[in-house]
């Protein structure tokens, strides 16, 4: 049986006219308040919030009307974990990785901002250069470049696994590695000049056993990075990775701690520290059932997500990934420790440290727009209420690395990144799938699956 959708054909139209917009009487959720606004009109114009105020008192003039009739209106969504230059495939499979799709999945979930954590600066800059002209649709992209590491640590062990055998070396030479604290300004400046908007360090064992960043290599990364304006993601996995990040003075930790059982104490380092958490749970959910034969593709994936990526990972044709070194040793990690995800997320949630929504999409298990949905349900499902996914999916996000965006609230002035809802996912969550309207930058998109 095939599990997804036959091939990489187009999920979005993306309206060109950008005519200004009233839309009439919205249950107004501004990603940032605790309560909504009901009986709301909102007016955009120029890609951008115009005018908001109580249903017929605003005085502009527009050229088209939606009768919204209370319908649920809040910022489009920010996927803060992507990496838009993968397949989601398994590395043997050899799917070439589809940009153009990619960018519409995000797009078609209602995502219009993403952050890329780990592609090719140079070419990140050209895509997010054309998505703002309007020569590619898709959400708006920020970015950094290739993660920097230490020799033969993460992510270098899984990336030899898309080189022939005998280029395997080339790992090492690909992704900037830091071998001594001086290094670090080289590093960090290096960056600035590729035109990065935050910096992306990793320190993890992945697969276990292979080395992880020393404490003084992150403190000097991270000191340099902010002396360069820059704030610093730090991909983890366990209590001393993420331990040693908050230490260096890492900003955001990019993936929850999946590897350990959290102590309170720890927890209340983790808190007190300030840092922000991208959970990017449904990953690990989904790489522990590929594991143990038991993934099954959502409705959503079948949807969006072509049969050539989710066919060899579906029941269980997941168990192929057994007999792939470095694979197979994360994949069976991840499964030996699934029994702590909850108990460490309720220490930080409990804590209320903040948590923010991302996918680390398109990687085994993660598929750009389908995931995101996902995201939701499984923190959902460990304890954050409603209200605190879609703070953190929109608002929460947005403030990551911007000290005033102008996009992830509605406001006046802020990007007319929106989206209509018959039902307000603050009541019922999974009415996120469902938007009646999705504007890009005041533009409509219009879902053709």
């Amino acid at each position: 049986m095939k599990q997804g959708h036959q091939d990489f054909a187009p999920l979005i139209e993306l309206k060109k006219e950008n005519v200004s917009t009233l839309i009439q009487n919205v249950e107004l959720f501004d990603g940032i308040s605790n309560t909504t606004h009901k009986n709301q009109d909102i007016i955009i114009a120029n890609g951008r919030i115009k005018e908001i105020g109580p249903t017929g008192t605003l005085k502009a003039k527009s050229e088209k009307t939606i009768d919204a009739n209370g319908m649920f209106l809040m910022p489009g969504l920010i996927d803060s974990h992507v990496h838009i230059s993968g397949s989601g495939a398994m590395p043997w499979k050899n799917v070439k990785p589809k940009l153009k799709y990619n960018l519409e999945a995000y797009l078609y979930a209602g995502i219009t901002t993403i952050y890329d954590l780990g592609g090719l600066a140079g070419e990140m800059r050209k895509t997010a250069a054309k998505l703002e002209s309007g020569k590619l649709a898709g959400p708006s992209l920020f970015h950094t470049h290739i993660p920097v590491t230490i020799k033969d640590s993460h992510p270098i062990p899984l990336a030899k696994l898309m080189l022939p055998k005998m280029l395997g070396f080339l790992a090492n030479l690909v992704f900037p590695t830091i071998k001594k604290e001086s290094d670090a300004k080289k590093i960090v400046r290096s960056f600035k000049k590729k035109g990065v908007h935050y910096m992306k360090l990793a320190c993890d064992k992945i697969p276990p056993g292979s080395p992880e960043m020393p404490s003084e290599f992150l403190k000097a990364l991270v000191r340099e990075s902010h002396a360069n304006n820059l704030k610093v993601f730090v991909h983890i996995g366990s209590v001393d990775n993420a331990l040693n990040a908050v230490n260096a003075g890492a900003d955001i930790l990019a993936h929850g701690i999946w590897r350990d059982k959290l102590k309170q104490e720890e927890a209340q380092q983790i808190a007190d520290s300030g840092v922000k958490v991208i959970y990017t749970l449904a990953g690990f959910v989904n790489v522990d059932k590929i594991n143990r034969g038991e993934f099954s593709p959502s409705e959503i994936d079948r949807k969006m997500v072509p049969c050539c990526i989710l066919d060899p990972v579906a029941e269980e044709k997941g168990k192929d990934v057994h007999k792939q070194e470095v694979m197979n040793e994360f994949f069976q990690n991840v499964s030996d420790h699934q029994p702590h995800w909850a108990h460490n997320f309720k220490l930080l949630n409990d804590l209320n440290v903040p948590i923010l929504v991302g996918t680390d999409s398109n990687l085994p298990g993660t598929y750009a727009g389908a995931t995101y949905y996902q995201e939701l349900y499984e923190l959902n499902k460990v304890g954050l209420s409603n209200l605190k996914i879609l703070q953190g999916a929109t608002y929460g996000n947005a403030t990551l690395f911007i000290e005033k965006p102008d996009f992830g609230h509605v406001s006046v002035g802020a990007k007319a990144d929106l989206l209509l809802f018959e039902k307000s996912p603050l009541e019922d969550i999974q009415a996120i799938e469902n938007p009646t309207y999705i504007f890009k930058s005041g533009k409509r998109v219009n879902r053709i699956r």
